[in-house]
């Protein structure tokens, strides 16, 4: 905690951060890095290397982007999903079924046949793509985490102040401040809502913030 021009103590980024971090490994599969971000609920996260290093940023739009430089736009299917099937069945009735295999994509619905065989149905065809369909995990199998993420990490240490954060955010158009420590791991995130939050009610500024 410093102090401001006022004389009232000015919260710092280890004040102010968020301290539940999660990561991913840089060698990890984009497959496998796209089922934990989804698995968290997040659009991206920090990507460390074999030390706890971090030497990017993996989110989502890394991830969409990848799938489209590996698509053959010849084979492409005008669909939200290139993994699809449509079929009737013999009351009439159309299905879609999933062609990847069970567990790799969230919107399968597995059933049952009479015949005792089973088959994976799609639950949302025909919906409008988010970000996790979009993501084709298939085809991110054999590419690594290091190969798609963003390299250009905008970070502060645990020890600078509320209006350097500011002006960070403001010069780099970010939303978001990773904050790492002297060994260069992730240990918090401060983001533009922590700093309107201190705004609004100064008294987390003398209380220190700390979560």
């Amino acid at each position: 905690m410093c102090k401001s021009k006022c004389g009232l103590p000015s919260p710092i980024a280890g004040d102010l951060m968020s301290r539940d971090v999660k990561t991913v490994g840089a060698y990890l599969s984009l497959a496998e890095a796209a089922r934990q971000l989804d698995a968290w609920g997040v659009r991206g996260a920090p990507v460390v290397d074999e030390q706890g290093q971090c030497v990017g940023v993996l989110s989502v739009s890394d991830l969409a982007r990848t799938v489209a430089q590996k698509k053959n736009p010849q084979t492409l299917r005008p669909r939200t999903c290139s993994y699809q099937e449509k079929c009737r069945e013999s009351n009439g009735q159309e299905v879609v079924r999933c062609l990847l295999a069970q567990g790799v994509c969230p919107l399968q619905r597995p059933r049952e046949l009479p015949d005792g065989r089973s088959e994976i149905l799609c639950s949302e065809p025909n919906c409008v793509a988010t970000d996790w369909q979009v993501v084709e995990l298939e085809s991110l199998r054999d590419t690594l985490v290091k190969d798609a993420m963003s390299r250009d990490v905008v970070s502060v240490s645990p020890d600078v102040p509320i209006g350097e954060m500011a002006r960070i955010m403001l010069d780099r158009g970010v939303h978001r401040l990773l904050v790492l420590n002297l060994a260069g791991g992730p240990v918090g995130v401060v983001s533009v809502d922590d700093l309107l939050q201190v705004l609004a009610h100064p008294e987390i500024a003398s209380t220190g913030g700390s979560r």
